[in-house]
């Protein structure tokens, strides 16, 4: 009960000096909080599982993937990635453009958002006094009617870049190079309960925001945490134009983003890039100009870190939306 009670304290919906509380319902402010103080309650009860599968994960990628493409007499084939370089050309479209074009997309056919990704990214691992990179992984979740759903992860082969290794079908199959390191299934009745944003995302752009910062916060008034919000976000649920819509409306107004211009990405794919710099690295959003997409976004360093050998401009995260 300890914890509750200081949870609820730490939440503080209704603050000393808001008057007399009675019976009246809580202002937006108050139920912003309540709602934080929920998903953080959910988050607790999860996060040891969830912590301990993504080590696991992350530890057989690495291992399957050096028996993968490594000989005997050879070192695993793992190297970080270069960064992406965008070119302005007379095509650039402009942040506040490409959200028009979602807006005018959503209003001819809203779609719906489906819970539920297909991702491929990467991390770099830093270790005092070492290089260490982690192994591109493809992700995909699906979530069904029933509430059943499926995770399937694969360790992809970093000496052949630019290509899905899954198969989104009926069932997922693994296609290509790559080295299955886990797949689940989920029993009905689960849809994604123990995942942050498990609620549906609301309609309208002003109240994603604050729906992104009950898991997210900060992400409500500090740019990088709203960045860091929308990565998340993309890892549950796959957004319909009506959200694609909210999401670069919501970049557009709030996320700090300059242009930087054409990009091709690690998949081949077209498009816009856009970027900001915060404390220690450059967030690179990359979307697609005609409906507003995000395709990826990549984290590069902003200045050297001898103890941990990276440079400034060195990749040192990227993920690859597929669909």
């Amino acid at each position: 009960m300890t914890d509750e009670l200081d949870l609820l304290r730490g939440a503080n919906p209704v603050p000393a000096d808001s008057g007399r509380w009675r019976d009246r319902p809580l202002d937006a402010e108050g139920e912003r909080r309540l709602r934080q103080l929920v998903a953080g309650a959910r988050r607790r009860r999860t996060v040891r599982r969830v912590a301990v599968g993504v080590a696991m994960a992350t530890a057989g990628a690495v291992v399957a993937l050096a028996l993968t493409v490594s000989g005997p007499a050879s070192s695993p084939a793992v190297a970080a990635p270069v960064a992406l370089r965008p070119h302005a050309s007379s095509a650039d479209v402009s942040l506040a453009e490409i959200a028009r074009r979602a807006r005018a997309a959503a209003a001819d056919e809203p779609g719906r958002t489906v819970r539920g990704s297909h991702v491929q990214d990467w991390s770099l691992g830093l270790e005092s006094g070492k290089d260490a990179v982690t192994v591109p992984q493809e992700t995909l979740t699906r979530w069904n009617a029933d509430g059943s759903g499926s995770l399937l992860v694969v360790a992809t082969d970093p000496r052949h870049p630019g290509r899905p290794v899954i198969d989104d079908g009926v069932p997922p199959r693994t296609v290509h190079d790559g080295k299955v390191v886990r797949r689940e299934s989920y029993p009905p009745g689960i849809d994604g309960a123990n995942e942050s944003f498990f609620e549906p995302p609301p309609a309208r752009a002003a109240e994603l925001r604050d729906y992104l910062a009950v898991w997210r916060p900060g992400a409500e008034r500090d740019p990088d945490e709203l960045l860091a919000a929308v990565r998340e976000f993309l890892r549950v649920w796959t957004p319909g134009p009506r959200e694609i819509a909210n999401l670069t409306t919501l970049l557009s107004r709030d996320a700090g983003l300059r242009p930087a211009g054409r990009v091709t990405d690690r998949m081949g794919r077209e498009g816009q890039a856009f970027v900001r710099t915060g404390d220690g690295a450059r967030v690179m959003v990359v979307l697609d100009p005609d409906d507003g997409r995000v395709l990826d976004m990549e984290e590069t360093g902003v200045r050297d870190d001898p103890e941990y050998r990276v440079k400034a401009g060195d990749v040192l995260s990227y993920t690859a939306w597929l669909s």
